[in-house]
């Protein structure tokens, strides 16, 4: 099975972690290759970054992809509610795109992450954000076929 995951620095440091440790390769799984592809300063409000992504998915043709981005969406001057939809919307139309254009079979969004420091705006404000867009991912896919949120935990 063909995996790919996709997102924004955190996916890449993981991709660069993998790639240099033999022994972890494809994560350990068996029978699965695993390709990471990571956007410093990645966003699916910029249309360069999703374009990279679906490029990248064309490429490789997986049949799982994992998505882990929108972080960077949030922090930024001025971010509100409007901001929590758009985002979550944005990101159930990536996971649409990749099942419908490349017949992905199915994709998981990961829950957005926390953060002690911001570079805009203040990180209680945006820790909240991350809480609402979490929220509204999780209500939002449970209706979406081939999509599913992933709660990271541990």
């Amino acid at each position: 099975m063909k995996i790919v995951v996709v997102g924004s620095s955190h996916v890449r440091r993981l991709g660069t972690f993998i790639y240099n440790r033999p022994a972890l390769h494809n994560f350990n799984l068996m029978n699965c290759e695993v390709k990471c592809l990571g956007i410093g300063g990645g966003k699916v409000s910029n249309s360069d970054h999703v374009q990279t992504i679906l490029s990248f998915i064309e490429k490789n043709r997986p049949e799982h992809v994992i998505v882990h981005i929108g972080g960077n969406d949030l922090d930024i001057l001025g971010a509100s509610e409007d901001t929590v939809e758009e985002l979550g919307l944005r990101l159930i139309l990536l996971s649409q795109t990749l099942t419908t254009r490349f017949e992905i079979k199915s994709v998981t969004i990961c829950q957005l992450l926390p953060r002690e420091s911001t570079r805009v705006i203040a990180s209680n404000v945006y820790n909240d954000l991350v809480i609402k867009t979490n929220r509204f991912l999780k209500a939002q896919i449970k209706d979406q076929p081939h999509c599913r949120y992933w709660k990271i935990t541990g």
